[in-house]
């Protein structure tokens, strides 16, 4: 995601975002440069509640278990 400034900016917590270079500890990845600098996960304030939007797989199969928690914090949090 990319957080563009504007009068809503208060409504937005950027949880976690990736690095700004060498994002590939290993394996394949194209389009580095595309999600370098860029929110991973962001929280917004929507009505009287929150939106957790994510911008990765954090269910799926090759993703590490550590991913597990980010997902279930944002369904029970």
């Amino acid at each position: 995601f990319e957080v563009i400034p504007s009068a809503y900016n208060e409504r937005y917590e950027v949880v976690a975002e990736y690095a700004k270079r060498d994002l590939l500890q290993s394996g394949w990845l194209i389009g580095e440069d595309r999600i370098s600098k860029k929110a991973a996960m962001i929280s917004a304030g929507y009505g009287d509640g929150r939106a957790v939007l994510i911008g990765f797989r954090t269910q799926h199969r090759a993703q590490t278990h550590g991913t597990y928690k980010l997902l279930f914090n944002a369904l029970v949090g």
